[in-house]
């Protein structure tokens, strides 16, 4: 794997690995967010997410100093997590819901607004239920590429998966995803009529 070029975070990098405060808040910033989700999507749990990105974050710290500069420091975070997330959700022995958050109270400002803001509220319901139905680990390879815009590889480095399993993976994530929603919709044109 060729060495990347150095960047904008190879600065905060350096700054964590010292221990710098704003080094660590740049990267808890930039990442937490995925790391979230990635943890959700295993454990279903908001309080056991929470604590899983916390625990994550604390031994990427912990042993940033070895970190492999040659990789991304997003994709060996979310490795981080994932590895995290399952030991925590085998200790738990939790199953998985993955009922994601409805959106929350949306200003809206006119009647076309009002319109657009129910449309891509009902769409991503949806898609949630939908996802939510496919197995842990079809959710999570879905998230990673489409959501989290992860390629192949990273997807594979993350999950700890071959190139070739994720391409079949996200294959059959596709059209179990495309099944689920055909289903939920013809159910609720159903429920209409």
């Amino acid at each position: 794997m060729a060495k990347r070029e150095p960047d904008n975070e190879d600065h905060y990098l350096e700054l964590a690995a010292s221990g710098n405060g704003k080094g660590l808040e740049y990267l808890v910033d930039a990442y937490r967010g995925l790391a979230y989700t990635i943890a959700m999507k295993i454990l279903g749990n908001r309080e056991d997410a929470e604590e899983v990105v916390q625990d994550a974050f604390l031994k990427a710290f912990a042993a940033l100093k070895n970190f492999n500069r040659a990789a991304k420091f997003s994709t060996w975070l979310y490795r981080i997590v994932y590895n995290t997330a399952l030991t925590k959700r085998s200790s738990l022995r939790v199953s998985l819901t993955a009922i994601n958050e409805q959106t929350e109270n949306i200003p809206v400002t006119n009647d076309r607004d009002s319109l657009a803001v129910l449309y891509r509220a009902d769409r991503k319901k949806y898609v949630d239920l939908a996802l939510s139905r496919l197995q842990q680990e079809d959710r999570l390879v879905v998230t990673l590429h489409y959501i989290a815009d992860k390629n192949i590889a990273e997807t594979g480095q993350i999950m700890g998966l071959k190139s070739s399993a994720v391409k079949m993976r996200l294959l059959r994530a596709r059209k179990k995803l495309e099944n689920e929603l055909e289903e939920l919709l013809t159910d609720e044109l159903h429920t209409i009529r």
